[in-house]
């Protein structure tokens, strides 16, 4: 299997890298105000970025899962909080739609999601129900030819952004040895009566990304809404989450490379005991060790992608990549913000902004216990 991307899908990540080094005050400003500016999501529209996932038949540029991996390390370099929108948009939401979509739904919802005007949402999650996804309590009835959905989803990122929303919410009760029995995916609008976005989450990082619930009261959606088929819908979730992990560990090497090229650039700067910090041979080996490890992740990542567009199976390639990349970011931003010392700490230097961002990386699209237990379950059953 060829790990190393090729020369069209680098050309392009050094395409989005340019732009990106354009974005300058915006970022300071967003994460300041807790907004993503959407003249920035537009002109991600504009550069075909929304929606290189999209295969060509349906007005996407069909690109492979190694680019957008790519992509989405060059957009979390620059800006953590834009890139997390952009792989749920373009990834999870994006991805679901193409592959359990009808012809109908496909084409009126996936220009949504490439156009810029605004970004897609995935809502799984609820208050109860985080890592035991299976238990979510959100119910859809049958009601005339379509169907009324209550509930209440949490930490939905892009809410206040998105065009519709899938939402997974159970048809049936569940059953003893299935408790996921009955959760069907629908696709809601954002306009639909009865649902209701919340107050956006005040984070610890991320502060641009809107992180908000959305509360479904007697929301009625018609017989078109459903995507895939009645009671499948958990499988389809999971499916999502395969290729969102893959994304988080893209936006992990790129917050941690942006850490480690700050830190390096810092380290040239600055004199200790008369000579440069980079002289010293403790500071040496923690860059070596950041490096080595971004690049394993990065080769993780690539694997992971490369199956997936292979058509080969990848939960366990997927959940190793999150795992790693994510923990990874944790301690490469604890040494780089290290090696600044105390100025590290302040807010006028980005490297804690990034220390902050990372922090989410092993908590989102499933934690890294989660990701444990992903692993060893299709180890055991190899077995």
């Amino acid at each position: 299997m060829r790990l190393e991307p090729s020369e069209t899908e680098r050309e392009l990540a050094l395409a989005v890298r340019a732009w990106a080094e354009g974005l300058g005050g915006r970022i300071a400003r967003g994460e300041r105000e807790g907004t993503l500016p959407l003249d920035v999501v537009r002109e991600l529209g504009t550069l075909g970025v929304l929606g290189m996932t999209i295969p060509e038949r349906d007005g996407g540029l069909g690109l492979s899962t190694v680019a957008f991996a790519l992509v989405l390390e060059e957009l979390a370099a620059a800006w953590p909080s834009l890139a997390v929108g952009v792989s749920v948009n373009s990834g999870i939401v994006a991805g679901s739609i193409v592959r359990d979509g009808t012809d109908q739904q496909r084409a009126k919802w996936l220009p949504r999601l490439v156009d810029g005007s605004g970004l897609g949402a995935f809502a799984l999650t609820e208050p109860s129900a985080g890592s035991d996804a299976a238990s979510l309590k959100a119910i859809a009835m049958r009601d005339g030819d379509g169907w009324r959905l209550n509930g209440r989803k949490q930490f939905i990122t892009s809410a206040r952004y998105a065009p519709f929303f899938i939402v997974f919410a159970r048809v049936s009760p569940p059953e003893p040895a299935r408790p996921h029995a009955g959760v069907t995916a629908f696709i809601v609008p954002a306009e639909t009566m009865g649902l209701t976005i919340g107050e956006t989450e005040s984070k610890m990082g991320l502060r641009a990304s809107d992180t908000s619930g959305i509360m479904l009261e007697d929301a009625w959606v018609g017989p078109g809404a459903v995507l895939g088929d009645v009671g499948k819908g958990f499988a389809l979730a999971l499916a999502g989450l395969d290729g969102g992990r893959i994304g988080i560990a893209a936006q992990s090497i790129g917050i941690a490379r942006a850490a480690l090229e700050r830190a390096i650039a810092y380290g040239r700067a600055r004199s200790q005991f008369g000579r440069s910090i980079l002289e010293f041979e403790g500071i040496r080996l923690a860059i070596a060790q950041a490096r080595a490890e971004i690049d394993a992740a990065r080769l993780l990542a690539h694997r992971a992608s490369r199956l997936r567009d292979l058509g080969e199976p990848f939960t366990r390639e997927a959940s190793m990549a999150k795992l790693y990349a994510s923990e990874m970011t944790q301690r490469v931003t604890y040494s780089a913000l290290q090696l600044f010392g105390g100025y590290g700490y302040m807010s006028e230097y980005d490297i804690e902004r990034y220390a902050r961002d990372a922090r989410a990386t092993p908590l989102y699209e499933g934690t890294s216990e989660i990701q444990r237990m992903v692993i060893a379950r299709s180890l055991v059953t190899a077995a």
